[in-house]
């Protein structure tokens, strides 16, 4: 919800020290009673902006942001001060308070108020609950330069001094004879009166700049005594002609200008992820249905541009204002809508909200019924076209009406199936899936019983093979899906040759399957020619033409995925991939960085970070203070970083004391926890229990390579091989993981570095050298100070030619 007044964020703004919130939480009763009473004292919804979230970036061991910054852009801010609020060191009052007062004092209404009655008031309004001393409220009134005012709520008798209650037990023993409910609704009354001289002021501005504009648009009177030469006449009326056409000229580009850009922006739509009480699965696959079928039929109108669900999935259970999100989203309407139970009815609420304006322009309830589904999802599509002044042509109008089955049950298995593909290729995409996820098998299964009640659903065969290709990608599905997958596409291309996932499905199936990178491009641009607003081709083909190392194009293609869909941390922190393999490593932090602020809870662009961090100039501590940033803000221990910082740094004692007591999760495998230990030891010299550990990973890994013929699993084996001193072995598993990855650049150029560390524990330092050449000459995640700080280089870094190497790339 936005404030009454444009361009504001919220109309009140709560701030208070969390201590004062523990024990009876007198601040979120009192915050509860105020909105009750501003319900009953405005006709219009009040917005009030209350951090009870400890996730959401206000407590007082957070970096002040630009998220607060507009979350402070409020009409009245109430400081709820007590004892402890008065205190410069203290978060709240030093990132919430000040900055409100500096604020407001700059805004266009200024900090203080002329009120109706000739009175001047305050946008501050304290609500204070303890008597302070004299300090406190000489702070106080320094910060506002004034007397303090406000509305008290302490309750005072014979050596008490506490926050007067809802209920007191004693309530004629109050020395300040205040009662809870009465100083609840002067406060409401306080902010009335501040409102409406504030929405008084508004009009006068308004109002003073129409006369403005009238008057600079007035034609001045001539002067009938102008003793101007002839000459200068002449000149004067030739400079007025010219000056005027200019002005024509000016005006009329500013106009066509205005008008593109205006089209461009207005027609702009995002659906934020519905709310729903409590973490309830049944509510909240609803709400996803819902979404995924009005984006499909908001798909038809060419001229709207739609935000995808991949873009607002970040703001699910985030409390970010809505000026905030129509900014980072670049869009001008939101859409956003509630789940909640009644009974046994689920009932949904939606609504359009013109969040540039700040204002609603439909809203509507709906109870949840799968043999009406089609019809509320219908009115929620045509009151969202309505709402955006979307003016649609008679065939758009058909094809949103236009059903891909014409069973609604089968429709439903298919929404369902999509959903759950979607958020298991979220969850590959960024990096946070393991192979024991089973997310495509059971979007297969919803596929499979979309298909049996219609056999003739193209769209559900299509999706089915993509679902399988990612499922192989991701080890659920073996090599005998590859059959499956083309049958499906057959038959969907059988039943619509022009459909569009059809050839989506052919691009992952031999992008992932097949192995066919030519044959992807082809398909996956089919794709993006037929359905140009869809921005999953475009991101392939541009993973695609990075593994085949055409960096320029690679970058170009995600760049106009960014723009399609602004704000998505996946798209920005594979721009900072790229960089960082072209070994640009300023302009990779940046997009990391980009990433990080956007998704402070996804652990990945840390990860892409502190590697970056790393090759740049071996700076450990940033590394580390990246790590740690990380782990508090994704809740993951990273165990597995921690270690390998001490093994850098020498510290192998700490390693194998932190390896010794690592958990379940800090390592994905169990052959990585063997490797480390094996690392570990091979470092303290200790041959022997290092070789057991070797001997155990192979074990471990051997069982992942009957799943499937893996580069990276036989490069492992290659290290394993050469720790325990099987020079053949390790040779060969080497040899073949650098031939499986030769189409792909950037898989290859990581099995060259692991087969470089393999030739350096053989003792083949030639071959090791070679490698580590070409790395640095080429794109690749390598450099000299990665090859300073790890100890398995060490062997190599007195070698005249690797310090000429160090010195040309330094």
């Amino acid at each position: 919800m936005a404030s009454l007044i444009q361009d504001y964020a919220y109309d009140i703004f709560i701030s208070y020290r969390q201590k004062d919130n523990k024990g009876d939480r007198w601040v979120s009763e009192f915050v509860e009673a105020l909105k009750t009473e501003l319900e009953s004292t405005f006709k219009e919804d009040v917005s009030v902006y209350f951090d009870i979230n400890p996730h959401d970036g206000l407590l007082e061991t957070h970096d002040v942001n630009a998220s607060l910054s507009e979350k402070l852009k409020c009409l009245v801010f109430i400081p709820i001060i007590s004892r402890t609020y008065c205190d410069p060191k203290s978060y709240a009052w030093e990132n919430e308070f000040k900055v409100f007062v500096e604020q407001a004092s700059g805004d266009k209404f200024g900090l203080k108020i002329n009120l109706p009655r000739g009175n001047v008031a305050s946008r501050v309004l304290p609500v204070r609950i303890h008597d302070l001393d004299i300090t406190d409220i000489k702070l106080c009134e320094s910060l506002l330069g004034g007397v303090l005012r406000g509305v008290d709520f302490v309750y005072k008798s014979s050596g008490v001094n506490r926050p007067l209650r809802v209920n007191e037990d004693h309530p004629q023993d109050n020395l300040n004879k205040t009662y809870y409910r009465d100083q609840v609704n002067k406060v409401a009354n306080a902010i009335d009166e501040i409102f409406h001289s504030l929405k008084s002021a508004e009009s006068v501005m308004e109002n003073a700049e129409n006369k403005a504009e009238e008057t600079l648009s007035a034609s001045p009177k001539k002067n009938k005594k102008d003793k101007s030469g002839p000459l200068l006449g002449i000149m004067s009326n030739r400079t007025a002609i010219l000056l005027f056409s200019f002005f024509l000229c000016v005006s009329g580009a500013f106009l066509i200008y205005f008008f593109l850009n205006r089209e461009k922006t207005v027609k702009s739509v995002a659906i934020l992820p519905f709310r729903t009480m409590g973490n309830d699965p049944e509510l909240i696959s609803y709400g996803d249905i819902i979404t995924e079928i009005v984006l499909t039929k908001l798909h038809k109108v060419k001229s709207l541009i739609k935000r995808s669900s991949i873009s607002t999935s970040q703001y699910r259970d985030k409390n970010k204002p809505i000026n905030t999100i129509r900014k980072e989203l670049d869009v001008v309407y939101l859409v956003d809508g509630s789940i909640r139970r009644e009974g046994e009815k689920i009932v949904i609420w939606v609504g359009l909200t013109d969040a540039k304006n700040n204002k609603q322009l439909w809203s509507d309830e709906f109870v949840c019924d799968s043999s009406k589904i089609s019809g509320i999802v219908s009115e929620i599509t045509r009151n969202i076209i309505l709402g955006c002044n979307i003016d649609i042509s008679q065939n758009e109008e058909k094809e949103i009406d236009s059903e891909p089955t014409i069973n609604s049950d089968a429709y439903l298995k298919y929404i369902s199936a999509n959903v759950v593909s979607n958020d298991a290729w979220n969850i590959l995409s960024t990096g946070e899936a393991v192979m024991e996820s089973d997310g495509f098998i059971k979007a297969v299964k919803d596929y499979d019983k979309a298909i049996k009640i219609d056999s003739m659903f193209a769209e559900a065969y299509a999706r089915r093979a993509i679902s399988r290709s990612w499922g192989y990608y991701t080890r659920q599905f073996d090599s005998t899906c590859f059959k499956e997958c083309r049958k499906d596409i057959s038959k969907a291309m059988d039943i619509n040759k022009d459909l569009t996932e059809a050839q989506i499905a052919l691009g992952f199936y031999y992008y992932y399957c097949d192995i066919d990178y030519q044959k992807a491009l082809v398909h996956f641009n089919r794709a993006s020619e037929k359905d140009q607003e869809n921005y999953q081709p475009l991101f392939y083909m541009a993973m695609v033409y990075r593994r085949m190392g055409d960096w320029g194009k690679s970058q170009n293609l995600i760049s106009k995925v960014i723009k399609q869909n602004p704000q998505v941390a996946l798209f920005l922190t594979n721009i900072g991939l790229s960089y960082t393999y072209l070994h640009k490593l300023d302009s990779a932090l940046i997009y990391h960085q980009k990433a990080i602020d956007i998704s402070p809870e996804w652990s990945a662009p840390y990860l892409n970070k502190i590697d970056v961090l790393i090759l740049k100039d071996g700076n450990l501590l940033r590394a580390k203070d990246a790590l740690e940033s990380a782990s508090k803000n994704t809740g993951k221990r990273l165990q597995d970083l921690r270690i390998l910082f001490d093994i850098y740094e020498g510290k192998l004692k700490n390693a194998l004391f932190e390896t010794d007591h690592s958990i379940p999760g800090d390592f994905r495998f169990q052959f990585e926890k063997y490797l480390i230990y094996a690392k570990i030891y091979g470092l303290l010299n200790n041959s022997k229990i290092a070789a057991i550990y070797y001997d155990s990973a192979l074990v471990n890994l051997d069982t992942f390579s009957k799943i499937g013929n893996s580069s990276r699993i036989h490069s492992l084996k290659a290290l394993a091989n050469a720790g325990k001193g099987n020079k053949e072995k390790a040779l060969e598993e080497s040899k073949l993981s650098v031939e499986l990855t030769l189409r792909d650049i950037t898989e290859a150029n990581e099995m060259k570095l692991l087969q470089a560390q393999v030739y350096t524990m053989l003792g083949d330092y030639d071959n090791a050298i070679i490698n580590i050449e070409y790395l640095l000459d080429n794109p690749s995640i390598f450099s000299v100070k990665l090859l300073q700080i790890d100890p398995v280089w060490k062997p190599l870094l007195n070698i005249p030619e690797v310090k000429t190497l160090i010195n040309k790339h330094i």
